[in-house]
């Protein structure tokens, strides 16, 4: 008996030495791990926007939506879309942010049926068009009365 708790004993202090690979350490570093090395392929990055200042209390920010950029009914590219609904002052903004995600399918339901795209440019986002576009689809939660404007953050495409 005596034996058997000598051996867990000696297991139990070596363990923990065995599990943490129990050989001397490389000065040069870590050979195991991959460095992450990021390149950007396009000379284009996007700038994003600086809003304005506003009051927290009436925004309601629209996760990103991937809308279909199309050349000719033809699918070109996407746009990655952050958009931001500015509300005007006497506006409760946190029903209208309960009712973000059925804003947001509608904003994806309208960039599938309509182009969000410039004519003729696979890698342009037509933000007036857009904005017109996001303003029709909010209409059954956003009234023009509550509404103050739309803005558009930040667009994402994918160039390659």
């Amino acid at each position: 008996m005596r034996k058997i708790w000598i051996i867990l004993l000696t297991l139990a202090l070596t363990s923990p030495a065995l599990a943490s690979g129990g050989a001397k350490k490389n000065k040069k570093g870590a050979g195991n791990r991959i460095k992450a090395e990021w390149t950007i392929k396009n000379d284009i990055i996007p700038e994003p926007k600086e809003p304005d200042q506003i009051a927290p209390g009436r925004v309601v920010d629209i996760p990103v939506v991937v809308a279909p950029i199309s050349i000719n009914g033809r699918l070109v590219n996407y746009a990655f879309v952050s958009i931001r609904v500015v509300l005007v002052k006497n506006v409760d903004a946190w029903k209208m942010r309960a009712k973000s995600h059925f804003m947001r399918d509608a904003v994806v339901r309208a960039s599938h049926s309509h182009a969000f795209g410039k004519t003729g440019e696979q890698s342009m986002l037509d933000e007036d068009r857009a904005k017109e576009l996001i303003r029709a689809a909010i209409t059954p939660w956003v009234t023009d009365k509550e509404l103050d404007r739309i803005e558009i953050l930040s667009v994402d495409m994918l160039n390659g």
